[in-house]
């Protein structure tokens, strides 16, 4: 079986966790089954230059050849001009599987988005210039690409990537091994409803949201809320928060069912329900992809929490 090459380009040395913590979770893979084959590059041939004077030789991106499956980009590149990089990327884009951006700015993300036209980033750091707020998602999933929003974020990228890859036991284990124990971190640091509230249209929809959940929420009744046009609105509300309004009702969505399951004992189907989920189906299926577990293990993990902290 041939090993599934990470590509993880250096943008910038300033942090190493953006590039040593991702490439040590595939790394820690290869330990039990020979999977990956970790690449570290910068955008051009040239030495990438950490903190208290760490030097790392690395090819250039723009000279590898073969196939890549998964490319991460580590850090920012504002000072830096890396036209030639991007044209490499746009050229090899429809033939890499995955592509990950870790830690990375507005100004990079601005770059990523003229490979796709019909791709939004959503999930970065700082998100959209004008709004002046870091978000707190660890990461996130647009199709192939992945964003993380942060530093120490980008292991967590990495992880679900190897869930994705090898089954989210092997996730576990190497989370465990890094003493990483990423089920809690999830569970307990990730506030979806924090991550727009900069946004002055998404504030206002949160509040008019409550209790509505359960309702049938789509763009046309959120737009006449506010009074605007449906094409207006998905506009307005893209360009501020960097999500579609339909995710962003999915996230507080999740956020509501996180809080019943923590506020009360209320059966899991109620609380699917009650929180516009569908069903016990659809609420597992969204706690996955935004929490890496489903309900009842997000309920038992609170529940064990409590219980450490009340001895």
């Amino acid at each position: 079986m041939d090993k599934k090459r990470i590509v993880i380009v250096i943008m910038s040395g300033d942090l190493l966790m953006d590039f040593a913590g991702p490439a040590d979770v595939f790394l820690q893979v290869n330990k039990h089954r020979d999977v990956y084959d970790v690449v570290l590059v910068t955008p051009v041939a040239a030495t990438a230059k950490g903190a208290g004077g760490i030097q790392i030789s690395c090819s250039g991106a723009t000279d590898l050849t073969g196939n890549i499956d998964t490319l991460l980009i580590a850090g920012n590149d504002n000072e830096l001009n890396h036209d030639k990089f991007y044209a490499w990327l746009e050229t090899a884009y429809s033939h890499i599987r995955r592509i990950g951006a870790i830690n990375v700015g507005s100004s990079t993300v601005a770059k990523l988005t003229l490979l796709d036209d019909k791709r939004v980033v959503a999930h970065t750091r700082y998100g959209d210039p004008q709004v002046k707020t870091e978000r707190i998602s660890f990461h996130s999933r647009d199709g192939n690409l992945f964003t993380s929003g942060g530093v120490s974020s980008g292991i967590d990228l990495a992880l679900a990537m190897v869930a994705e890859d090898c089954g989210r036991g092997a996730a576990t284990d190497v989370a465990h091994k890094l003493i990483f124990f990423y089920l809690s971190r999830q569970v307990y640091q990730v506030q979806f409803g924090n991550l727009i509230t900069a946004s002055p249209v998404a504030a206002q929809l949160k509040e008019w949201l409550t209790g509505r959940l359960h309702e049938p929420l789509d763009v046309g009744r959120l737009a006449e809320h506010l009074n605007m046009s449906q094409r207006n609105f998905t506009r307005v509300f893209t360009r501020q928060t960097g999500i579609s309004p339909a995710k962003y009702i999915e996230k507080i969505r999740v956020e509501a069912a996180c809080k019943c399951l923590d506020e009360t004992d209320k059966p899991l189907e109620e609380i699917a329900l009650h929180c516009g989920l569908g069903g016990l189906v659809s609420m597992r299926r969204l706690f996955l992809r935004h929490l890496m577990v489903t309900p009842s293990e997000y309920r038992r993990i609170l529940k064990l929490h409590k219980n450490e902290n009340s001895n």
